[in-house]
């Protein structure tokens, strides 16, 4: 059991210090991944340049390496394009799901001017009350990463009230279809928004990313080039650029949290409207 502590505590660390860089300011978080990216790659390069004679990393010509290099760095490029696109369209999911949903909570409010009261004031109350909840409960819950079923229980309020309403005439016979087929939508869009808070680039394919990005660096590492300056410009353009893609996937790996998280705005201007209409 003792043996267990220290390994919670650092992942626990690890995992508090991740959360704090993605809270800084996109620009100081930029900078510090590609100053660190930076610093890593140019005393590996310091290092490898000072002892590789005598391990033989220089025994093969620049044409080779290159040719080696250059597969090695297509591969990781393209695996590194890939899982920047996924974690672009993880992001846009979310923030299209919040606002699909924030839209038709604003269109299922609309049409229940078609119901009777006082049944109509109930179900508007309770479509304000869960826009509210997502705004002060829900998303709070989300910026943590928590899945959280806050507002469950004004959807199965209003579910149960919209579907016993029986329509006394042909008018409300629309109505009542029109509101059910919004209310439908409104729910699978809220699922879809709960089911954002997971996404996130697995720890697989991070280490992919890490990886490879430290196999790439290395590669660079074995050209031979006199001068340390040129060569050291070389390896920084190139840890520059994949610091820069890996700043990018960890800016948008977790939609609701961190300094570029997607903001409940949707929500709040269909609150103030909500409020306005009413």
């Amino acid at each position: 059991m003792k043996r267990r502590g220290p390994l919670r505590m650092t992942k626990s660390a690890l995992g508090a210090a991740r959360i704090i860089l993605k809270n800084l300011p996109l620009w100081l978080f930029a900078l510090l991944t590609v100053a660190g990216f930076n610093a890593i790659a140019l005393g590996g390069l310091v290092c490898t340049r000072r002892f590789g004679q005598s391990l033989g990393l220089y025994t093969v010509d620049n044409e080779t390496v290159g040719a080696i290099f250059s597969a090695i760095l297509v591969m990781y490029a393209i695996s590194l394009g890939f899982i920047a696109v996924a974690s672009w369209g993880n992001a846009s999911a979310a923030a299209a799901a919040a606002s699909e949903e924030a839209s038709h909570i604003a269109t299922v409010y609309r049409t229940l001017g078609g119901f009777p009261l006082p049944l109509q004031d109930d179900l508007k109350d309770s479509l304000v009350r869960y826009t509210q909840s997502i705004i002060e409960k829900a998303w709070p819950a989300q910026q943590r990463r928590e899945v959280t079923e806050a507002g469950i229980e004004i959807i199965l309020h209003l579910w149960k009230r919209i579907t016993q309403f029986e329509p006394a005439t042909r008018g409300q016979l629309v109505v009542h279809g029109q509101v059910l087929d919004g209310f439908n939508k409104l729910v699978e869009f809220r699922r879809r928004r709960i089911e954002a808070t997971s996404y996130a680039v697995p720890g697989a394919l991070w280490g992919v990313v890490l990886i490879g990005a430290a196999v790439s660096i290395f590669g660079s590492y074995l050209f031979k080039i006199e001068s340390l300056s040129v060569h050291g410009l070389l390896t920084i353009l190139l840890t520059t650029m994949i610091a820069l893609l890996v700043f990018f996937i960890a800016t948008t790996d977790h939609p609701y949290s961190g300094s570029n998280a997607i903001e409940p705005l949707a929500y709040e201007i269909i609150l103030r409207y909500l409020r306005d209409y009413k």
